[in-house]
């Protein structure tokens, strides 16, 4: 059974994510999804963890961060695999690396950005993707047992995995269609203008993300070593 872990604070985004979005990405698999708030369920009975994406700061730091490192070092300590979108890739690389590895970034992200991918089982039936990006702070300076394994010129660790063990983490959005992908990025901007300067749209055709949830069958389909 797969473990979400919804870390996101806003409650009629958190809800949206819970009901709507969790359904389409696990594909008809048993799963739990569980809040910053709820009681921890007993760990063993999972075996793959799924983080969430948060208004959270990761470089700043929260009353969360004890709690979200020690699920992922659960998970890692018994070579389960682990996703983490956004806030949750940027918690999994501070679980595994320490503080040092998480900042604000310089230019942060907001809208529709290409992505260069490696050749890697997560991005399995990919090619020339393109995003929905939504952040402030940025993965940086990565141990050698870290293989990032997508950029762009804006942000060199665009994701990562973690030695050869199925642990990954991504910055991007995979899990934002087009519809919900714009709204959440125009609420965003509307409420933030200072933000807009940062927007870029690269998104040529809708369909360019129609693929983009193959990310999580390849994640929920990943083995508890990769070859």
């Amino acid at each position: 059974m797969i473990l979400i872990f919804n870390t996101i604070i806003n409650s009629k985004a958190r809800d949206n994510f819970t009901h709507v979005i969790a359904p389409l990405i696990t594909f008809g698999r048993k799963y739990q999804v569980i809040t910053l708030d709820d009681e921890l369920p007993e760990l063993s009975q999972f075996n793959r963890l799924l983080i969430t994406g948060s208004e959270l700061s990761a470089s700043q730091g929260s009353e969360w961060d004890e709690i979200i490192i020690s699920i992922i070092k659960y998970f890692v300590k018994n070579e389960k695999p682990i996703l983490g979108i956004c806030h949750g890739h940027q918690m999994i690389a501070r679980a595994l690396a320490g503080n040092g590895v998480c900042r604000r970034a310089d230019i942060p992200e907001f809208g529709w950005k290409k992505i260069q991918i490696e050749d890697n089982s997560l991005f399995k039936g990919i090619s020339n993707p393109v995003f929905l990006e939504s952040h402030y702070d940025e993965v940086y300076n990565l141990p050698e047992e870290f293989n990032i394994i997508a950029a762009n010129s804006d942000c060199a660790v665009q994701a990562f995995q973690y030695k050869n063990l199925p642990i990954w983490g991504i910055q991007f959005h995979p899990e934002m269609q087009f519809d919900n992908g714009s709204k959440m990025v125009q609420n965003h901007l509307a409420e933030n203008l200072q933000d807009n300067k940062f927007y870029k749209d690269e998104l040529e055709n809708k369909a360019q993300i129609d693929q983009n949830f193959k990310i999580f069958n390849n994640f929920i389909n990943s083995k508890s070593q990769e070859s």
